[in-house]
């Protein structure tokens, strides 16, 4: 870990995880952002979250959405340190499995099917829930509640659309979907849905919030419009190919930018992030 000034902000780490443990004990509700104004989204996962390096300048709601495991709760806090209206997303790969996890020995050969096309990565089995649930459960508790993070982005719950190896259908893949949101609730988590837009309206009310990649490109953008959006919950979306038509984007409260496809830090080269609503603009 190569996060600035760990060391200062140790104490500042504990007292937070303890604070987010004492507010799951007390049965707190998970944190459901709102469409009723802009949150800024500050997506980082292919090179590792430094802080302060990597903070950006903003005003209002801002979300952080960082890797898990490869964040420490120092990194965590110190954001939540920015003030009252940061929050942090803890990212984990719940249906993919990934050889470079510490835990990838836990995952028998049963459950590991085709590549899915990033580097080290098998498609999982997710039919075979008494195996994999358990080992997402220690993620979610070793990854995100310890670290006192407030939500994860459970990524890749769309296996069945793709070739994994296995003859998984549409409702056995849903059902380990709502497992997992249902878990995260369970442990105090705000859940997201990732992608799958045309089950977003039947999916809703199983989740807290909505991050969809290129939903202008391919025409699926209502179907979050008509489901999140109208329940008061929050939509981002993200583009990599062209930019977001920002005037339907603002006007149906979506949160939408550009972005780089590899979602680099703002120091690396490559970065690009271009939202329709400025970080310094609070209102749509």
């Amino acid at each position: 870990m190569d996060a600035e000034g760990d060391q200062a902000k140790g104490s500042e780490a504990s007292a937070t995880k303890d604070a987010g443990a004492e507010a799951r004990a007390e049965g707190g509700a998970v944190w459901v952002p709102t469409s009723s104004e802009p949150i800024h989204f500050h997506w980082q996962l292919s090179t590792t979250f430094s802080y302060p390096r990597d903070v950006l300048p903003g005003d209002g709601l801002e979300v952080y959405d960082i890797d898990g495991q490869e964040n420490d709760s120092s990194v965590v806090a110190s954001l939540h340190a920015l003030g009252p209206n940061v929050k942090v997303v803890c990212y984990v790969d719940v249906g993919t499995w990934e050889d470079y996890r510490p835990d990838a020995s836990e995952f028998p050969s049963s459950v590991l099917g085709n590549p899915n096309g990033w580097p080290g990565e098998k498609w999982l089995d997710v039919r075979q829930q008494s195996i994999l649930l358990p080992i997402m459960k220690a993620r979610f508790q070793n990854w995100c509640v310890d670290k006192g993070f407030d939500a994860v982005e459970p990524d890749n719950l769309d296996a069945w659309e793709n070739d994994p190896g296995f003859p998984i259908t549409e409702a056995e893949n849903i059902s380990y979907d709502l497992a997992i949101a249902a878990m995260g609730h369970a442990m105090g988590l705000s859940m997201g849905l990732k992608n799958l837009p045309e089950n977003a309206p039947s999916l809703e009310p199983n989740f807290d919030w909505a991050l969809d990649e290129q939903c202008y490109q391919y025409d699926e953008c209502s179907y979050f419009q008509t489901s999140f959006i109208p329940k008061g919950k929050a939509v981002w979306d993200v583009e990599y190919c062209q930019s977001p038509s920002c005037t339907q984007a603002t006007g149906a409260h979506m949160n939408a930018q550009l972005r780089d496809l590899n979602l680099v830090g703002p120091k690396a080269s490559g970065y690009e992030y271009d939202p329709c609503i400025p970080d310094s603009q609070s209102t749509w």
